[in-house]
């Protein structure tokens, strides 16, 4: 009967520490950035952060996953990013 109670015990902790762990994954925001991209301190506008560098997409806690070159326009980028 302990034992069952343990395992009991350790199933329900596991799956509390799941969902805690996907609803505060889901609870980040992401966005886009486009922009022309001439070096470190090019101006791009990003949702929710609005005209920041790369620096400063850092600074406001969200992270760069991906990056793509357009090709409609020359040295214009655009950004996939999503908060830290």
């Amino acid at each position: 009967m302990k034992k069952m109670l343990f395992v009991a015990f350790i199933v329900t902790a596991l799956a509390s520490m799941t969902n805690a762990s996907a609803q505060s994954a889901g609870m980040k925001r992401g966005g886009i950035c486009i922009g022309p991209f001439r070096g470190d301190d090019s101006v791009l506008n990003c949702e929710h952060i609005g005209k920041v560098t790369i620096k400063q997409i850092y600074e406001k806690g969200f992270r760069v996953v991906h990056m793509q070159n357009d090709r409609t326009f020359d040295l214009y980028v655009t950004l996939v990013i999503e908060e830290q």
